[in-house]
C-alpha cells in the first residue's frame, strides 16, 4: 500500500462491533504496510479504545473534534448530531421550518470546522484516499465538491439505517441526512458491509452507480483471543449494544422459561446501550442474577470461551455481527433470527436459524440443551467456518484493493 490512507470513524455512544472491526483494520493494515494508514476519531471513542484496545497502535491516531462530549442525565450526547432542545408544537409549522433551516447550517457548519482539522493532516502527510466510516464521511463531503480534487473519499456504510427499527429515518431521510445522500450518490467507491444494506439503500430511491459499488466479501476478528475451554457446564451467551433492534428483553425472557426447566443452565448477556435500566430491572424483579450475568466485558471472547450457545437475534440483518464471529470462534453453536444476510455465515451446520419470536427462541434453546452432542458439533463447525470464511487476510486484499480503486479514479 504505497498511498497514504486515513480511515475517518467517530462513536459518541457505546463500544460495539463497528469500533471494533474498523479498529482491527487499523491496526492490521498498520502493522503491515508500514504505517501508511492514519486513523481518525473523535474524543470520546479515543477514550474508549485507550480503555478497550490499549494494544492499537497508537501511534498514527489523530482526535478529530470540536470539543469533549458533554453528558445529559449520565448519557453521552453526540455533539455533532443533536436536535433543537426547544419544544416546538405540532401546529407550529414556520417555528418547526426555521428550526430546521437553523440545525441543518448548524450541522453544515460543524462538519465543514471537522472538515479543516482533516485538511490539515491530509496535507501534512499527503494522504491521498479517505474512507469514512458511515458518519465520518459527512466531513469528507467537502472534498467531493472541491475542484480539482484534493483526495479520493470511500464511504463505508455499514449501518442498517432503512429498517423499520427507526421509522422516523424512513420518510424523511434525504431531508434529514443531505450529507449521507451526498456521499452515497457522489463517493468514487460505495463500501458495503453486505447485500443486504446495498440492497435497503437502492430502496430508498437513491441514484448510485454500480460502477462505484464494492461488498466486502467477509469480515473478521482477533481469532488470536479467541479459544474454547472445557464447556463442561451449559452457558449460554447474548452479546451486543443494549438497543431496541438487538432485542435483549426477549433474550432475557427465554432465558426466564428456560431456567424453569432446566436450572442448570447458565446465561451471560454483555453490552450496554438505552435499555440498560430495563435489562437491570427484568432481572432483579424475576431475581435472576445468581442465573444471569450482565456485565460490560471489554473482551467477550473471555466468556465464550465457555460458553455452548451463543444467540443474535437482531430485529433486521445479524450478518457480520463481531461477537457472532467470536462466538463461532470460540466453538458455540449459534441461534440466529433469520433476517437480511444472515444466512451467508449462519447455517444448519454450525447453528439454528428462527423467527424473531419468543416461543421460536425457546424452543431452539431447549433444542440445543437436550441435545449437547449436536450442540458441541455445530460449534466445532461453526470454529471451522469463520477461520475459513472471515479472515483479516482476506478483507486486507479487499480493502487495499479498494483504496487503489478510489485513488485511481481521481488521480489516473
Amino acid at each position: 500500500m504505497k498511498n497514504k490512507i486515513g480511515i475517518v470513524h467517530f462513536n459518541y455512544g457505546t463500544f460495539g462491533g463497528a469500533e471494533k472491526r474498523y479498529s482491527l483494520l487499523y491496526r492490521y493494515l498498520f502493522e503491515k504496510n508500514d504505517g501508511n494508514i492514519y486513523y481518525f476519531i473523535n474524543y470520546h471513542f479515543y477514550q474508549q479504545l485507550k480503555d478497550i484496545l490499549p494494544d492499537l497502535p497508537f501511534t498514527n491516531v489523530r482526535i478529530i473534534d470540536l470539543q469533549r462530549n458533554i453528558r445529559i442525565d449520565k448519557k453521552i450526547i453526540d455533539p455533532y448530531a443533536q436536535k433543537s432542545l426547544i419544544t416546538v408544537s405540532q401546529d407550529d409549522n414556520k417555528a418547526k421550518i426555521i428550526r430546521k433551516i437553523y440545525w441543518y447550517y448548524k450541522n453544515l457548519l460543524r462538519n465543514y470546522r471537522l472538515f479543516r482539522q482533516l485538511e490539515i493532516y491530509r496535507k501534512k502527510y499527503n494522504i491521498k484516499v479517505f474512507f469514512g466510516v458511515f458518519s465520518g464521511v459527512l466531513p469528507l463531503v467537502f472534498y467531493l465538491k472541491h475542484r480539482p480534487r484534493k483526495a479520493a473519499i470511500i464511504f463505508s456504510d455499514m449501518d442498517s439505517w432503512f429498517s423499520n427499527v427507526y421509522p422516523d429515518m424512513n420518510k424523511n431521510w434525504y431531508k434529514k441526512y443531505y450529507s449521507f445522500n451526498y456521499a452515497l450518490e457522489n463517493s468514487d467507491v460505495i463500501d458495503f458491509l453486505s447485500p443486504f444494506i446495498y440492497q435497503g439503500v437502492v430502496e430508498r430511491g437513491l441514484k448510485i452507480d454500480l460502477n462505484n459499488v464494492s461488498i466486502c466479501p467477509c469480515s473478521f476478528v482477533d481469532y488470536s483471543n479467541c479459544k474454547s475451554g472445557n464447556k463442561e457446564d451449559f452457558e449460554i451467551a447474548f452479546a451486543s449494544r443494549l438497543e431496541l433492534d438487538k432485542n435483549p428483553l426477549i433474550f432475557l425472557k427465554a432465558a426466564q422459561i428456560v431456567l424453569d426447566k432446566h436450572a442448570n443452565v447458565k446465561f451471560h448477556l454483555l453490552g450496554e446501550g438505552s435499555l440498560k435500566d430495563e435489562v437491570l430491572d427484568f432481572i432483579s424483579t424475576n431475581k435472576l442474577s445468581s442465573k444471569i450475568n450482565y456485565q460490560f466485558h471489554k473482551n467477550p471472547p473471555e466468556i465464550f470461551a465457555e460458553t455452548s450457545v451463543f444467540v443474535s437475534i437482531q430485529t433486521t440483518n445479524n450478518y457480520p455481527s463481531q461477537s457472532v464471529l467470536e462466538a463461532m470462534a470460540c466453538g458455540n453453536a449459534i441461534i440466529a433470527s433469520d433476517v437480511g444476510d444472515t444466512k451467508m455465515f449462519v447455517n444448519e451446520k454450525n447453528g439454528i436459524l428462527i423467527n424473531l419470536d419468543l416461543d421460536s427462541l425457546v424452543s431452539a434453546l431447549e433444542n440445543l440443551i437436550k441435545n449437547p452432542t449436536k450442540t458441541k458439533e455445530l460449534g466445532n463447525n461453526a470454529k471451522k467456518f469463520v477461520k475459513i470464511n472471515h479472515n483479516v487476510e482476506k478483507a486486507e486484499k479487499y480493502y487495499k484493493d479498494l483504496f487503489q480503486k478510489a485513488y485511481d479514479k481521481v488521480f489516473i
